[in-house]
């Protein structure tokens, strides 16, 4: 098998003076989650079509599998799922029904999916004590899980799934990460995600990249991009002495919010060494110190850091 599921190079897509994607290179390696983040725009719907073969490119290659996706795009689609929003599912019917009668509409699948391997789909999503129920009598959550089992089978390689877990309450995004995660590290199925709640994307994704008005802004290990910023959280209740005494030394101050009861939250630049000679300084200066310590980076404050930042196209550009 091959060491990455998807290679993308210099994918480049204009509808006319519009730069949806421009060129886009991309990596993404087999048997993980990989996170695929962009605001609202910056080319995400045109990057996945490409990736799946709906839309041809001006420019650049993509591989799955290692293999190019334009020239064997029938026989990659046989290892390739996809639930795009909500899965499109027949509400009269029962989950096990859906399955079987869905896998034979696609004469690419329809042969290779047996009544053993939809109960087993069923068991892996946790779907199998209702695989007789009519699917209108499930919850969102369960329709989600069952778009998922659909776009397992037969034995898929790799799915796609575009914000699984819009829509859904705490409990059913909690059982939607757990069951992405277990598909991968299981059954060895490479995820490409995107969604908009980048604290399910944090917690479930092992590699992540960040586009921007059609270029790509970042891509690394979740952890180490999680990693890369050095900062320290400071809550006090003298704000504009602390500000002073910031600006005497030179200290880079990231951000402030004022919070309830006259507090306020300053993070500021710094390794976690630095807290208890700051510490200290703060004491000697008469700053009130209601909590100090090092500041635990967010996938949010990240991607707000690195995207929205005008590379060239204006806002009319997005797409």
């Amino acid at each position: 098998m091959s060491e990455y599921a998807i290679q993308v190079e210099g994918l480049t897509k204009h509808y006319g003076k519009i730069k949806a994607v421009t060129d886009l290179d991309l990596n993404v390696r087999t048997g993980v989650v990989h996170g695929f983040l962009g605001p609202n725009g910056a080319g995400k719907t045109t990057v996945i079509k490409s990736l799946l073969g709906l839309v041809t490119p001006n420019a650049g290659s993509v591989s799955i599998f290692g293999r190019d996706l334009f020239s064997n795009r029938s026989e990659i689609m046989k290892k390739v799922g996809a639930v795009v929003e909500a899965p499109v599912l027949f509400e009269d019917f029962t989950a096990y029904e859906n399955l079987f009668y869905l896998s034979r509409f696609s004469d690419i699948h329809g042969d290779r999916i047996s009544k053993s391997l939809i109960a087993e789909t069923l068991e892996t999503v946790g779907l199998s004590d209702v695989a007789d129920r009519k699917v209108r009598t499930f919850s969102y959550g369960m329709k989600q899980r069952l778009g998922i089992a659909q776009a397992l089978l037969p034995e898929n390689e790799l799915i796609f799934l575009d914000e699984p877990t819009n829509g859904l309450d705490p409990h059913g995004i909690v059982g939607v990460r757990r069951l992405i995660k277990r598909i991968s590290s299981e059954l060895n199925v490479t995820v490409f995600l995107s969604s908009h709640l980048l604290s399910e994307v944090e917690q479930v994704c092992d590699y992540v990249t960040i586009i921007d008005y059609g270029l790509k802004i970042r891509e690394s290990k979740t952890s180490d991009l999680m990693a890369e910023r050095n900062l320290i959280e400071l809550v006090t209740t003298t704000s504009s002495t602390f500000e002073k005494f910031a600006g005497e030394r030179e200290i880079k101050v990231s951000s402030s919010d004022e919070l309830e009861d006259g507090r306020w939250r300053f993070i500021v630049e710094g390794v976690e060494s630095d807290i208890p000679g700051l510490a200290s300084e703060l004491v000697a200066e008469k700053i009130a110190i209601l909590r100090i310590g090092k500041h635990q980076n967010t996938l949010e404050e990240i991607f707000v850091e690195l995207t929205g930042k005008n590379p060239g196209n204006t806002a009319a550009d997005r797409f």
